[in-house]
C-alpha cells in the first residue's frame, strides 16, 4: 500500500488536477495559515511571519495559475500586469501599511481607555488563535461588507470603487487593482473595529495573512471548485459574479473574506448548478488600461462613462469595459449625477434591511 502523502504524485494528470481544483482553496488558505504560525513559533514578529506567508503562498499561486488557468481568455497580458504590479506596490506596499499605523495610533488609546472603564479587555486574547481569527473575520467583515455595499449603492462610492472593477480579466495580480481611496475606506472600516477592541497582534497578523491570500484566490485564474466552502467563505465562485458585468450579478457577494453578512442581508448569490461567467468588468465606462488614468478614475468617470456610451458599437481596444451601476444623465451637459432609480433597485435592500426585509 502507498503512503498517502504519494496518492496526487500517482494519479493520471487529469485526475490529479481535478483533486487539486477540489482541495486547492481549503488548502492554500491553510497553508498560509500554518506558514504564519511557523513563523510564530520560530519567534518571529507578527508582521514577518505575516508578510513571508502570503509572500510565499502569492508566488505559488502565480505558478499554480499558468498550469492550470480557469481560462485561456483571462490570460493577462504583460501590460495588464504591469500595471497590476503598480497597483499591488502602491496599495498593497505603501497605502495598506500607512493606513493600518493611522489607524491603530488614532483608535488604539480609545480602545485602551474602554477597557479601563469596563474594567476587563474587550478582545479574548485568552482564546486560541483560531478563535481569535474566527471572531475577527466576523467583525471585519462587517466593516468590509458596509463599505463595499456603500460604495456599489453611491455614485460618490462607485467613482472611488469602480476602478477595482475595470478588470476585464481575473487573475492573482488583479486582486490589488484597487484605487488608493478605496483601499483607505475599507481598511479604514475594517482594521478600525479591531484595533478598537484591542485585537491581539497574533490574531491580527493571522487575519491579515487570510485576508490577503484569500483575496489572492478569489481573484485567480486558477480553475479551482471550492464547493460547499462558496456558502461560508468569500470564494472564487462567489467573486466571479461580483466581477460580472451583469448588474444583477454584480451587485451581490460584497463579502471580502466570509460570505456571512451576504446571507443576513440577503446579497449572497451562488445559483445551483451554473457557473459564474467570463465576461468581467464594467460595461458602461470605458477605463483606459493605464495606471495614471486610473488614479484619475474618481475624477473622470463621468468622462470615461460618456466615451463607452459614444463607442458602444466599437470598443476601442485597451479599454476595459463590464458593469457599473446605472447613472442619471442631464441632457444638457452630459454629466451623470448618481445612481438612477434603476441601479437602486439592482441593488436591492437598504444597507441595513428593514425589519419586514430582515
Amino acid at each position: 500500500m502507498r503512503p498517502i502523502y504519494l496518492t496526487g504524485m500517482t494519479l493520471p494528470p487529469n485526475e490529479r488536477s481535478s483533486w487539486i481544483s477540489h482541495i486547492g482553496y481549503g488548502g492554500a488558505l491553510l497553508l498560509a495559515l500554518g506558514l504564519f504560525q511557523l513563523g510564530l513559533w520560530l519567534e518571529l514578529p507578527a508582521p514577518q511571519a505575516s508578510l513571508g506567508a502570503v509572500f510565499l503562498v502569492g508566488a505559488l499561486l502565480l505558478v499554480v495559475e499558468r498550469l492550470m488557468p480557469h481560462s485561456e481568455r483571462w490570460k493577462p497580458t504583460w501590460g495588464t500586469v504591469g500595471i497590476d504590479v503598480l497597483h499591488n506596490i502602491v496599495t498593497a506596499a505603501l497605502v495598506a501599511p500607512l493606513v493600518r499605523a493611522v489607524v491603530f495610533a488614532l483608535l488604539v488609546g480609545v480602545g485602551a481607555q474602554l477597557a479601563t472603564a469596563i474594567g476587563f479587555g474587550l478582545w479574548p486574547s485568552d482564546l486560541p488563535l483560531a478563535l481569535q481569527l474566527l471572531l475577527a473575520l466576523v467583525v471585519a467583515d462587517l466593516g468590509a461588507y458596509s463599505a463595499h455595499r456603500v460604495m456599489h449603492l453611491t455614485r460618490a462610492g462607485w467613482r472611488v470603487h469602480a476602478v477595482h472593477h475595470s478588470a476585464a480579466k481575473l487573475h492573482v495580480m488583479a486582486s490589488a487593482r484597487t484605487h488608493p481611496l478605496n483601499a483607505v475606506l475599507t481598511l479604514t472600516c475594517e482594521t478600525g473595529p479591531l484595533i478598537l477592541l484591542g485585537i491581539s497582534p497574533a490574531a491580527l497578523g493571522a487575519w491579515t495573512v487570510y485576508k490577503a491570500v484569500n483575496g489572492l484566490l478569489q481573484h485567480a485564474n486558477i480553475a479551482l471548485r471550492p464547493g460547499w466552502l462558496s456558502y461560508v467563505v468569500a470564494t472564487s465562485d462567489v467573486h466571479r459574479y461580483h466581477h460580472s458585468v451583469h448588474l444583477d450579478e454584480s451587485n451581490r457577494n460584497f463579502g471580502n473574506t466570509t460570505m456571512l453578512w451576504d446571507h443576513v442581508f440577503g446579497t449572497f448569490h451562488l445559483p445551483r448548478g451554473e457557473e459564474p461567467g467570463l465576461d468581467v468588468g464594467i460595461a458602461d465606462a470605458a477605463i483606459p488600461e493605464s495606471y495614471w488614468a486610473h488614479l484619475a478614475v474618481p475624477f473622470r468617470l463621468s468622462h470615461y462613462e460618456a466615451l463607452a456610451a459614444r463607442s458602444a458599437a466599437l470598443p476601442s481596444a485597451g479599454l476595459a469595459v463590464t458593469s457599473a451601476p446605472d447613472t442619471v444623465v442631464d441632457d444638457a451637459d452630459g454629466a451623470s449625477h448618481g445612481p438612477s432609480a434603476a441601479a437602486v433597485g439592482a441593488l436591492g435592500a437598504p444597507l441595513i434591511p428593514h425589519a419586514e426585509q430582515a
